[in-house]
């Protein structure tokens, strides 16, 4: 399996490839629910504009890299777009809409707060939440701000200002924004007030973050890399993959003391985070039927599931750079998610999954970032 990887490997066209392919079947099912205008029409004007963005923003990168203050120029777009979102979060009723990703997060801050067991509770659309401890958290500042999707335009800021700080060449920034504005996917996101690729992003940036503290030494303050580790599985089960393939190779470098300071410190930090739940643990029938683990792994067979967990072990068993940590998570993940959504298709036909969401696609997006992320990389000082 890992030479296969190796095999595939092609600079960043394997992550425009995917970038493309996932937003596809977003422009594919969305236009699907209009007469004006042919959606392969529009699939054929969208990926024509992709290419001309990628193709003249390169072309005239050393124009661009020498604009006085481009810099400042991208973070002040950056704001506006951010303002934009904030507003158009604002405009949408969450009500209105056919997604219950806010309505999840909503119900569960909520009944947290309410002193409530979550996972029985119903949202807008009558389906129980899988949101898992640590959401709670993330999404609290923005449930007493008066809607949980002002995440969304906050972590496009968060963006912003990594863009801003980092030795991105500037044309590269530009295409950062570009590939993000012109994501179906990424837009629905913020249309249906959904915290999925928010979480990914998060993650990434805390991964950079501590990559660029502790490159020599991932695990030289054990304790802390435990929390935020304990924090971020706490969100979805699905990071524990980019979190083994970074962090495995340091843990086994680590010495006795740090191995158990950093397991120890995990378990309590996790019993912590899962606290306001735990007080209010209903009877263990309502546990078995009402628990986030029952919806987080609909999609996927339990063996497919149990691989994609075990290969990360086994690849960050080589000392790896980031960028190759980066195209080896793109992988795994593209294709945990589209075999995932190629099993529906086979029980259920392509129609089904696609266009009457057997499948929801929105998981897609999951990959989304580290598309953008690996595109862009291969032009960075960040190794």
């Amino acid at each position: 399996m890992i030479s296969f990887l190796k095999s595939i490997k092609n600079t960043n066209k394997v992550a425009l490839v995917f970038y493309l392919l996932i937003n596809t079947f977003f422009v594919l099912k969305y236009f699907d629910r209009q007469d004006f205008v042919s959606k392969y029409l529009v699939l054929l004007m969208y990926l024509v504009i992709v290419f001309l963005g990628i193709f003249y923003l390169n072309k005239f990168s050393a124009i661009i890299n020498r604009i006085k203050k481009a810099n400042y120029y991208v973070l002040g777009l950056s704001f506006v777009v951010f303002l934009l979102f904030v507003f158009i979060n604002f405009y949408i009723d969450g009500n209105s809409l056919n997604a219950d990703w806010w309505s999840a997060m909503d119900v569960t801050i909520a009944s947290i707060l309410n002193g409530e067991y979550p996972y029985g509770m119903k949202d807008h659309l009558g389906q129980t939440s899988s949101n898992l401890p640590a959401l709670f958290y993330i999404g609290l500042p923005f449930y007493f701000l008066g809607d949980v999707g002002l995440l969304q335009p906050f972590v496009f800021l968060l963006i912003s200002l990594f863009l801003f700080k980092s030795k991105i060449a500037i044309h590269k920034k530009v295409i950062v924004l570009f590939l993000l504005l012109m994501s179906p996917s990424y837009l629905w996101e913020i249309i249906a007030k959904s915290d999925l690729m928010s979480n990914i992003i998060l993650l990434i940036l805390f991964l950079f973050f501590w990559d660029d503290k502790f490159k020599n030494n991932y695990f030289k303050k054990p304790l802390l890399l435990s929390f935020f580790c304990a924090f971020f599985v706490l969100t979805r089960g699905i990071v524990v993959i980019p979190l083994t393939l970074f962090l495995f190779r340091g843990f086994l470098d680590s010495n006795l003391k740090t191995k158990l300071k950093f397991i120890v410190g995990f378990t309590i930090f996790s019993i912590v985070i899962c606290l306001p739940i735990l007080i209010n643990l209903p009877n263990t029938e309502t546990i078995i039927e009402h628990n986030p683990f029952n919806h987080q792994t609909k999609f996927t067979p339990k063996f497919v599931q149990i691989l994609f967990i075990l290969l990360p072990f086994l690849i960050a068993l080589k000392r790896l750079k980031i960028k190759e940590k980066v195209y080896y998570l793109l992988i795994l993940l593209s294709i945990l998610l589209f075999v995932s959504f190629a099993i529906v298709c086979f029980k259920f036909g392509f129609d089904n999954a696609l266009y009457k969401s057997y499948f929801d696609i929105s998981y897609l997006g999951i990959v989304l970032p580290f598309t953008i992320l690996y595109f862009v990389l291969d032009y960075t000082k960040l190794d």
